[in-house]
């Protein structure tokens, strides 16, 4: 979530960069920091732990027309000084701010390092500028160097830099879409920055730079190359300075922009929290020790709608993860119950809200009658749920605006991942090394999501267009897929108003099956997993009685697509990250479908964002 300023041109940049931070200090306020490089090439670097104020207290900002700022929110490594961004190569020749995970920095360091370079902090962002300055000393310039640094870098990333022997230009690039870069064009000045409102001031004449692309900026403009070193099209448009437009963004809906920002938003939850170099989680506002958690006998998840989806998905992974007793409950019902709790019973709520009155009543009501320790998980600082509970887990996402739930939901699952990964290694179940393995995987998941985005969106266009009519569908899946296939009816039902159910596939045949015909397709969620020789007799039977079969499947999974009547890839995953490849293609699905239908996607009607009566 870190925030990314720039700016080259004839003024200070000094003032500019910390006035774009000021506008960007939302994204993280652990530390700041900014580089200035003059005319000579000359590089000094201000940067400090803390909020952005600290880092002018008292000190001269550096003088220079070309600079590079940031604001942190701490993934690896603590939020101290060493820490804090902008990062150099070991010989200063390369400055680099970033946004983003580097998932395999571990083995780029290990290599880096075994070569002679020395590192000055214990982020993952500082393999970059030494990556970089190690194909620099090999290639012969820089956009080489850098693009060949790129390719080795795995996850989403973007990243502005300078090079200290081109003082006349800066770099910019990115990786997947956990970070973006907006290009600003002035008059003989360039403007960089992670989001558009903090460009308005000075222009409203912007470039996005996509997935892959590389950009080298001068004062005069720029140019954008692919990836691999292809001009690409670098023109200017004009934005509007209405709110909601620059919100919004390039995209048509705020729907499609939430499900779109999935992979940053899963950055920003897991970031400063997972740690691998020692294996361990960080939960900053959870105030429960390892010895509180050892003592737990039972996790009891509490939600309401595609909260409770995620809580299905949570229960599963204290089980597998956390090592405890675990089960979840619909809000709603859970007060109105009579359950059997304790102090030995941890209740974990989400809402994105915070405000959701049934998941309220339900934790006042475990407040008032019993012991049992409470977590909320939350999107909103300061909502109710958090005075209520004794820990939170803030999800990090930035405002969700479409009422249809979206990032929040990954975000949540990513959360209760944390949560039973923290549970799993306090009580053993977890050693050191099952955890560094786990959360691992779990880094990887921001990467996935941006697959599965880019995979399943033609297909899921293509499901549109052909069932553009549909009145019902019946979604299947089993284990963690059951609960992602009653969030992917959901959002049929809440974006495409058509009459959608989400079933545990097994299930099918006790009822479901009688409804089946060529007017009422199915859509399996079959991963090739533990659960996949089970769900394929599943789908034989509603083939074999002539219902349709929309399926998401593995991209290489060739049986599965020329079985179904339509297929959607996604990307291969460990078993405990379907989710995170299913989820993306079944909101997509949803949206596509509510799109061709011309329907009212960012504000579907009888629903709000959140619900505030019972």
């Amino acid at each position: 979530m870190c925030g990314i300023i720039g700016y080259i041109g004839e003024r200070a940049a000094g003032p500019i960069l910390l006035e774009g931070l000021q506008r960007l200090e939302y994204r993280g306020y652990d530390s700041a920091g900014i580089a200035v490089m003059d005319r000579d090439g000359a590089v000094a670097v201000l940067k400090r732990s803390g909020k952005l104020a600290e880092l002018v207290n008292g000190d001269l900002i550096p003088e220079g027309a070309t600079g590079i700022g940031h604001t942190r929110w701490a993934t690896h490594g603590a939020a101290t000084d060493r820490n804090a961004h902008p990062h150099t190569s070991s010989n200063g020749d390369v400055v680099v701010v970033h946004n983003g995970i580097v998932e395999n920095y571990r083995a780029l360091r290990e290599r880096l390092t075994a070569d002679g370079a020395e590192f000055s902090s214990d982020t993952d962002a500082e393999v970059i500028p030494q990556l970089i300055s190690w194909h620099l000393a090999r290639s012969a310039d820089f956009p080489t160097a850098l693009r060949a640094a790129l390719g080795e870098i795995e996850g989403g990333n973007a990243l502005v830099l300078l090079h200290r022997a081109e003082p006349d230009r800066l770099y910019a690039a990115r990786l997947g879409s956990a970070g973006g870069i907006v290009l600003g064009f002035g008059e003989d000045e360039m403007f960089l920055a992670s989001d558009l409102p903090a460009l308005l001031p000075h222009t409203a004449r912007v470039r996005y730079l996509e997935d892959g692309e590389i950009a080298t900026v001068m004062r005069a403009g720029l140019r954008i190359s692919d990836a691999e070193g292809r001009p690409v099209e670098a023109t200017a448009k004009a934005v509007g300075l209405d709110p909601v437009a620059v919100a919004k963004g390039p995209y048509k809906h705020f729907m499609l922009k939430e499900i779109m920002e999935q992979p940053r938003a899963l950055s920003d939850t897991i970031r400063g929290r997972a740690h691998l170099d020692p294996a361990s989680v960080s939960l900053e506002d959870i105030p429960f020790a390892d010895e509180d958690l050892a003592r737990l006998q039972r996790v009891l998840v509490i939600g309401m709608g595609t909260s409770l989806h995620a809580c299905m998905i949570g229960r599963s992974y204290m089980e597998q993860l956390g090592g405890v007793a675990a089960d979840f409950d619909n809000a709603a019902e859970f007060r109105y119950r009579e359950p059997l709790l304790g102090p030995e019973t941890l209740v974990i709520s989400v809402s994105q809200s915070g405000e959701t009155v049934d998941t309220l009543g339900a934790m006042a009501h475990v407040r008032e009658h019993w012991q049992a320790p409470q977590i909320t998980i939350c999107n909103v600082v300061g909502a109710e749920s958090t005075r209520l509970a004794e820990g939170t887990f803030y999800v990090r996402c930035t405002p969700e605006i479409g009422v249809a739930s979206s990032k929040t939901f990954v975000a949540s699952i990513a959360a209760l991942y944390l949560l039973a990964c923290r549970i799993g290694h306090a009580r053993g179940h977890l050693d050191d090394a099952a955890l560094a393995d786990a959360l691992e995987a779990l880094l990887t998941a921001p990467s996935l999501v941006d697959r599965s985005l880019e995979m399943a969106d033609g297909a899921c266009v293509g499901f549109a267009e052909r069932f553009r009519e549909l009145e019902d569908l019946l979604v299947l899946g089993r284990g963690l897929e059951y609960p992602v296939a009653m969030e992917a009816a959901l959002k049929c039902k809440e974006l495409s108003y058509i009459h959608a159910e989400g079933y545990a596939a097994g299930e099918m045949k006790h009822g479901p099956i009688a409804l089946i015909d060529a007017r009422f397709p199915a859509l399996a969620l079959m991963p090739r997993n533990a659960l996949y020789p089970k769900m394929w007799s599943n789908v034989l039977q509603v083939q074999a009685r002539g219902g349709p079969l929309i399926a998401i499947g593995e991209e290489a999974d060739t049986d599965l697509a020329a079985l179904a009547d339509h297929f959607i890839p996604v990307p291969a995953a460990p078993a405990l990250l379907t989710p995170f490849t299913l989820t993306p293609a079944a909101q997509l699905l949803a949206y596509h479908l509510a799109a061709e239908r011309g329907l009212d996607i960012d504000q579907p009607r009888n629903l709000a964002k959140t619900v505030t009566v019972e």
